[in-house]
């Protein structure tokens, strides 16, 4: 039953009931009112009051409940005046954060929050932190002190690794600071700190875990990153590393994210090199935003003193193998059909000398996207750009590209489409050693359909498949004409003649699935292009003693998508040459594997180029011997006698609570191995 009254209304029934045992369960609630807004709630088997200290007492199975505070124990006492309660026999406590808090024994205000817990243990949801203590305080809703304290993220009794300290302070959403601290792994201790400050949140400023490793060119290795927090829409990574054949490192890393969806990072890092070892330097920018006016600007910096850079600190064969490495910084800004945009590109050459290399600083664009006349099939539109070529060696100048053009688009039938364009391409040139120019004109035919049907399946999930057929054929003309008094710059500066016609033909297969409890949806699980050429020119070249044969049919490329399932797939993109003395492929790339997206993948892949390589790798994961996680990706060079150009195999024994990653690394000219491991909210240790 349920007893509701004033203090002296509880205060006779207390007299009445003092001492006897009230067989059904009783509860108590106090009424809100100005001075506390919350009520609570009290039941329990066994419920008196006590009119000299105004004051509850509870016994059996007792519940106190303030807001979404909730409050259990054997036996409790409470006093509704100073908002006070205590009590004995497996307490736990539940805060409206969602966090548990367990003891022998406890004092609480229920207004303030503040209180003392004996024998407690904490648990901090959002972290999965656990806290334990001979005595532990509540100072409010996020401060909290304990003596004789361990911590620790994993869950159970016997914990995979803990700290102890003499003395703990916690502020959630801040840190844990410690002192006089032994970190041990199940119950050896292994690492003593007078100070430790240990993160509990997701985003702190202090130091990461270090990493160590060893390689030929490297030497030893010691990372230490250390992790900053500026505000909530900036923070870095500060590097200091030791290779021991190297140098010293120093490296930051600077994130941002601005208003208006801006957003990028900044990398510099410089190590200065031991003994005879040379100071090197590299830095790169990466942003993607808008400016005011709705003008977007994207950056791709990147530039580093030494070729040998990448070859000491790439990871991957993309890196390491670089020929060179470029900046561009670009700004567009869009209207309904007008685009414009300007951009700066700077090229250098990590394998020779830059100075010929022809740098675009800057270069803008102009376009109209085909406007329709009127309600007519007709298009016009227009293409320009200028640039301004500069180089350390040979001729800069100026150059401004105009291209306007008309285009129509015919229906013939309603089965196929027919267009066309024409355009005129004048190009106007200010350099160190001449002035030029020069128009071009250029047209174009293209017919194209689409043919689609339907086949019902009558399978379980996939209950139809469509079949779509897209035939093409493109008649491309550019008269021939001298260009040899052009500057040269780019292909720009010397258009190749065509008279040409290509044709191709795709093919899709798209199922439609219906599975239970979700909506029906649509894979395309096969697309399949063939295409060629035909070059009339060619057909007609007049053919001398000793000349190459005739080749007017260039060959023939295949690409085809394969998506069977939604974890599988097979890419393949080749090119066969059928001209007599030359029926062979000159590229093949070919990328197949299969993910069940439970950790276990396969991926292989082969790529192919006519006289120049031939290369084959391959990667393997697999989560099968959880919790240990296997990932070994191989390069070979099949081209002469074949080679190993690289191993990686990646470990990571992971648990609940930790993880243990160790990678080797064997390419044809290093060999090494890097060892890590992270304390699941441990992201850093040493704080400030």
């Amino acid at each position: 039953m349920t007893i509701k009254g004033s203090p002296l209304f509880w205060g006779l029934v207390g007299i009445a009931v003092a001492g006897v045992f009230l067989p059904s369960r009783l509860s108590a609630l106090s009424p809100p009112d100005k001075d506390q807004p919350l009520p609570v709630t009290l039941q329990a088997d066994q419920l008196s009051y006590d009119p000299e200290s105004g004051g509850y007492q509870a016994q059996g199975d007792v519940f106190l409940q303030r807001g979404k505070w909730q409050l259990y124990s054997d036996r409790m006492t409470w006093n509704p005046d100073r908002n006070e309660a205590g009590g004995e026999g497996h307490v736990r406590l539940l805060d409206e954060e969602g966090n548990a808090l367990a003891a022998q024994a406890f004092e609480l205000n229920l207004e303030t929050g503040a209180g003392r817990l004996h024998q407690g243990r904490i648990f901090f949801r959002e972290n999965n932190f656990h806290l334990e203590a001979e005595e532990l305080h509540r100072r409010d809703d996020r401060n909290f002190s304990a003596q004789g304290a361990t911590f620790t993220t994993c869950d159970g009794d016997d914990p995979a690794w803990r700290f102890r300290a003499e003395e703990v302070q916690v502020t959630l959403d801040d840190y844990a600071r410690a002192k006089h601290v032994l970190f041990y792994l199940k119950d050896l201790p292994v690492l003593y700190s007078p100070y430790l400050i240990y993160p509990v949140s997701k985003r702190k400023t202090g130091f990461l875990i270090p990493r160590y490793g060893y390689s030929d060119n490297r030497g030893a290795q010691i990372f230490q990153p250390f992790y900053w927090a500026i505000s909530r829409n900036t923070d870095a990574t500060f590097h200091l590393d030791y290779l021991s054949r190297l140098g010293l490192g120093k490296g930051v890393e600077y994130r941002y994210i601005a208003p208006n969806d801006n957003r990028g990072e900044v990398h510099g890092y410089h190590i200065n090199g031991f003994d005879e070892g040379e100071d090197r330097f590299a830095f790169s920018w990466e942003h993607d935003g808008f400016l005011p006016g709705k003008v977007r600007l994207v950056a791709d910096v990147e530039y580093v003193d030494e070729k040998d850079f990448f070859e000491d600190f790439g990871e991957e064969a993309e890196e390491y193998n670089r020929e060179t490495v470029q900046s561009v910084v670009f700004a567009q800004r869009n209207w309904e059909k007008l685009n414009l945009g300007t951009q700066v590109k700077y090229i250098k050459d990590l394998e020779k000398s830059s100075d010929g290399i022809v740098q675009r600083l800057p270069e803008a664009r102009l376009s109209l996207v085909r406007k329709r006349l009127w309600s007519t099939p007709f298009f016009f539109g227009f293409g320009t750009s200028y640039n301004h070529f500069w180089r350390d060696e040979g001729a800069d100048g100026d150059r401004l590209l105009l291209r306007p053009f008309l285009a129509a688009v015919f229906q013939p039938g309603g089965l196929a489409e027919l267009e066309a364009e024409l355009g005129v391409t004048e190009r106007l040139y200010w350099t160190t050693e001449q002035d030029a120019d020069q128009a071009l004109f250029d047209a174009s035919v293209a017919l194209s359909s689409r043919f689609s049907r339907v086949y019902p399946t009558g399978g379980d999930s996939i209950k139809k498949i469509r079949h779509t057929v897209q035939p093409e054929v493109r008649y491309s003309y550019i008269p021939e004409k001298d260009q040899g008094q052009l500057p040269q710059f780019d292909h720009l500066d010397d258009i190749e003649p065509a008279n040409r016609v290509a044709y191709s033909l795709i093919n899709r297969l798209t199922a439609r699935i219906e599975e239970p409890g979700r909506d029906p949806y649509y894979h395309e699980f096969l697309y399949l292009r063939l295409g060629q050429e035909f070059d009339i020119r060619e057909s007609r070249r007049d053919r001398e003693a000793g000349d190459e044969p005739l080749r007017p049919f260039s060959a023939i490329r295949g690409e085809m998508i394969l998506r069977p399932t939604r974890w599988s797939y097979l890419d393949l993109d080749a090119t066969y040459d059928m001209n007599p003395e030359q029926e062979r492929f000159k590229i093949v790339r070919l990328g197949l594997g299969a993910n069940d997206q439970r950790g276990n993948s396969l991926g292989f892949g082969y790529s192919y180029r006519d006289d120049d390589y031939e290369y084959l790798h391959g990667t393997l994961s697999t989560a099968y011997l959880d919790p240990l996680f296997l990932t070994y990706s191989g390069r070979f060079d099949l081209s002469g006698g074949g080679s190993n150009l690289e191993h990686v195999l990646k470990a990571e024994w992971r648990f609940q609570c930790w993880s243990l990653f160790v990678t080797f690394r064997d390419r044809d000219d290093d060999r090494g191995v890097m060892v890590s491991f992270s304390l699941r909210g441990l992201g850093n240790i040493f704080g400030s």
